[in-house]
C-alpha cells in the first residue's frame, strides 16, 4: 500500500477590502478520475482527492443538474413517506398471519413464493419511481423539492421492506427453499442504494427532527447526495451509478474477496491505507462485494459490483474540520469572512471575524442567498454547490460578501 503522503497547505488568499462583492479565484475543483467513463455507458468514476479519501462522482460534462436545497419539518412528505411505509409494511403481515396459521410445509411454502412474488414486485416499484423522478428532475419537470419528496418516501419504504425480506429469507431458509431466500437476500441487495446516510436525515427532516442542507446532483439516472448532518456536523455523501449493475454476468473473482481488494485499492488507494474490512454480499448474479475504512477524516463504505467490477454505489461520513482545504478570505469594513473550500459537492466552512480583533462573531450566512444558519461565533459547515457562488454573511447590521466558483 502506499506510503504517508505529503499534507497539503492550505492557500491563503487576501482580497483588498473595497465594497460590493468582491470575486476571488475558483475555490474547489474535482480531484482527477482514477479511470474514465467517457467512452463507456459508465456515469460515474472513482475521483482522487489530495490527502483525503477518494470519491464516486460523475465528470462534469456528464452531469444534468446540480442544486442545494435546506430541508425541515414537511408535513406533506413525512405524510407520504409514513403512507408508503405503511405500505410496505401491510405487504408482509398478512403473509406472516397466513405462515403462522398454516398447517403444513406445502401451505407454508405457498405463503413464501406468494410474498417472494409481491415482495419483487413492490421493489421493482421503488426503483421505478426513484428512476422516474431522477429523470423528470434533469428535464426540469419538477424540482429538487419535488425530487427529495420522493427520495424520502422511497427510503422510508426501503426500510421497511428490507424488514420484510429479512423476515422472508429467514421462513425460506426454515423451509430449505433455496431459491426463495436467495431471492430475497437479492432483493435486499437492490435496496442498498435507496438507504443511504443522506436519506436517512431526510426522512427525519421532513418529520421535524432537524434541518438538512442537501447538495444534489444528477447524471442520467445516477445521483449524488451530500448533506451536513443537523446533530453532529458530519459531511454525509452517497453516489449510486446503476449503469453499472450487471445481473447477466457472473462474480467476476469466484467469491474470492482478495482479488476484489486489489481493485479496491486501484480505486481507493488513499482509502485503503486505512481498511477495516470486506466481505461479500448476494447471490452470485447480484453480488456485491463491500469494502469499508475508517481513516483519520472519517469513514468510507463502498460496493463493487461483481460482473462489471466497477463501483454501484459509496457512503461517506466526514468530519468536515478534519480535511484539507483552501482558505479564501476577504475584509470589508469591521467584518473578514473566511470560506473553507473543498470541492463541488463537498465541505465549506464559514468563518466570520471582527476585523480588529480577529474574533469570531455569530453571523447569519446566505449563499447564492439562500439562508443557511449562524456560525453561532464559530465555523459554519455546510455544502459547497457547484458553479459561481456568492456567501453573504450579516453581522449588527453589517454585511460581507465573497464571490468565487466551486468547479
Amino acid at each position: 500500500m502506499d506510503g504517508p503522503r505529503a499534507l497539503v497547505v492550505a492557500l491563503l488568499l487576501c482580497v483588498a477590502p473595497i465594497g460590493g462583492v468582491v470575486v476571488a479565484d475558483t475555490a474547489g475543483v474535482a480531484g482527477e478520475p482514477q479511470q474514465t467513463a467517457e467512452d463507456s455507458e459508465q456515469l460515474m468514476s472513482v475521483y482522487t482527492a489530495e490527502n483525503t479519501s477518494e470519491y464516486l462522482a460523475p465528470p462534469r460534462n456528464r452531469i444534468d443538474r446540480a442544486d442545494g436545497r435546506t430541508v425541515g419539518l414537511d408535513v406533506a412528505a413525512a405524510v407520504e413517506s409514513d403512507a408508503g411505509a405503511v405500505e410496505s409494511a401491510y405487504l408482509v403481515r398478512p403473509l406472516e398471519r397466513r405462515y403462522a396459521n398454516a398447517e403444513t410445509d406445502a401451505e407454508r411454502r405457498a405463503v413464501v413464493e406468494n410474498g417472494s412474488e409481491r415482495l419483487a414486485a413492490h421493489i421493482d416499484g421503488l426503483a421505478a419511481r426513484e428512476r422516474n423522478a431522477v429523470r423528470r428532475y434533469n428535464d426540469g419537470a419538477i424540482g429538487t423539492r419535488a425530487l427529495l419528496r420522493t427520495l424520502t418516501a422511497v427510503s422510508r419504504q426501503a426500510e421497511v421492506t428490507a424488514d420484510a425480506l429479512e423476515w422472508m429469507e429467514n421462513a425460506a431458509d426454515e423451509l430449505d427453499m433455496e431459491a426463495e431466500a436467495e431471492r430475497a437476500t437479492s432483493g435486499q441487495v437492490r435496496l442498498v442504494p435507496m438507504r443511504g446516510p443522506v436519506r436517512a436525515g431526510l426522512v427525519d427532516a421532513a418529520s421535524g427532527e432537524q434541518s438538512l442542507d442537501v447538495y444534489v446532483e444528477t447524471a442520467s439516472d445516477g445521483i449524488v447526495l451530500a448533506a451536513i448532518d443537523g446533530d453532529d456536523g458530519v459531511y454525509l455523501r452517497e453516489a449510486h451509478d446503476p449503469t453499472v449493475k450487471t445481473d447477466a454476468v457472473g462474480d467476476q473473482y469466484g467469491g474470492n474477496p482478495s482479488p476484489a481488494l486489489d481493485r479496491f485499492t486501484e480505486l481507493y488507494p488513499w482509502a485503503t491505507n486505512s481498511f477495516d474490512g470486506i466481505d461479500a454480499i448476494g447471490p452470485e448474479q447480484v453480488r456485491l462485494y463491500r469494502f469499508s475504512a475508517t481513516h483519520s477524516h472519517g469513514e468510507l463504505q463502498t460496493y463493487l459490483d461483481s460482473g462489471s467490477t466497477e463501483i454501484l454505489y459509496e457512503q461517506q461520513r466526514i468530519r468536515p474540520e478534519s480535511v484539507p482545504t483552501t482558505t479564501l478570505e476577504r475584509t470589508d469594513g469591521d467584518l473578514t469572512v473566511r470560506l473553507n473550500t473543498t470541492r463541488p459537492g463537498g465541505p465549506l466552512g464559514v468563518t466570520v471575524l471582527d476585523a480588529a480583533s480577529e474574533t469570531p462573531v455569530d453571523t447569519e450566512i446566505e449563499v447564492n442567498g439562500d439562508p443557511i444558519g449562524s456560525t453561532g461565533g464559530g465555523r459554519l459547515w455546510t455544502v459547497a454547490p457547484r458553479g459561481s457562488t456568492i456567501v453573504n454573511a450579516t453581522h449588527a447590521g453589517e454585511a460581507v460578501s465573497i464571490e468565487t466558483t466551486f468547479g
